[in-house]
């Protein structure tokens, strides 16, 4: 099928929207992905392609989450009418399971008859990107305990164990952010036995929370097992009053005390005295400040 064919095809793929079966699939581990389908049915197609790109960057994905992926960024990119993008995203799927299909009981016959194209196209070329299931490398796993809380201005320590079937893992980054930052620093665990250990400074730990993820790199730094990550990180509490506010700031207590002055030095009492006998001559004017709590006049 030529590419004009495809574009065709996408065209009237328009015409006919429809919606994936509500609750088809689950990804308790990946709740992007069914975030991003429920937006294709609720034809919030924009959203659903950013929601799926977003879900797409975590290395833990199983080649099931990532055909799902793909599929519904495929089918989103059709009523777009972003053809080229379709296509991209039906071979990437290609890619990890070559026999895939459309259900023609549940999806329109035009988008059943565009990933056909794709296929011919792809077999064609002799599967590029293909990888069969004996030479595919597996996600490293990083599994880390969630400590209980972390104590204000004292060092955390943490630890990851790592499952590397395929010994992949080359490195382990720990990034952090404590309370207040909007980006996280970075630095490099160190190797400990069955995985990595990595210590967040006590200077940065300060309540309420501090949070942080891990990724584990390749020799090529790239990121083949993860453990929270920048959008969603692991949270520890700090249990003490949150720094900084408006009652650590010097003026705050300046009118603090200004007041209380204020508060125990009235009422004022305003005695007026002469100019000296010279009409021509200011006239003195003396404030006394009374104490409230003490009868009597005020005189200076």
């Amino acid at each position: 099928m030529s590419s004009r064919s495809l574009v065709v095809l996408a065209a009237v793929s328009l015409l006919v929207l429809p919606a994936a079966p509500a609750g088809a699939q689950e990804f308790p581990e990946n709740p992007l992905i069914q975030a991003g389908i429920n937006q294709y049915n609720d034809m919030e197609y924009e959203q659903s392609v950013d929601t799926l790109q977003r879900a797409l960057v975590r290395a833990e994905n199983v080649p099931a989450q990532k055909i799902a992926i793909f599929k519904y960024l495929a089918l989103d990119y059709l009523v777009l009418g972003r053809s080229d993008d379709a296509q991209q995203a039906f071979r990437q799927l290609l890619a990890i399971q070559p026999e895939y299909q459309l259900d023609p009981a549940i999806f329109a016959p035009e988008h059943v008859q565009f990933l056909e194209g794709v296929r011919q196209l792809w077999e064609a070329e002799g599967r590029p990107g293909w990888v069969s299931p004996e030479q595919r490398l597996r996600p490293a796993t990083v599994d880390h305990e969630l400590p209980a809380q972390a104590t204000r201005e004292e060092s955390l320590d943490l630890a990851v164990t790592i499952d590397d079937p395929d010994q992949r893992v080359q490195s382990m980054v720990l990034a952090y952010r404590a309370s207040g930052q909007t980006s996280f620093s970075r630095l490099e665990a160190s190797p400990a036995p069955g995985g990595f250990h990595a210590t967040i400074p006590g200077e940065d730990i300060a309540p309420p929370v501090i949070e942080y993820y891990f990724e584990a790199l390749d020799e090529r730094g790239n990121v083949v097992g993860r453990r929270g990550d920048e959008r969603i990180p692991l949270r520890v509490p700090v249990p003490g009053e949150e720094q900084g506010g408006v009652w650590t700031e010097w003026w705050f207590w300046t009118i603090i005390g200004v007041g209380v002055a204020a508060a125990v030095a009235i009422p004022v009492g305003v005695v007026y005295g002469g100019g000296g006998g010279n009409g021509n001559d200011p006239a003195s004017v003396t404030i006394v400040l009374c104490d409230p709590l003490v009868s009597g006049d005020c005189t200076p």
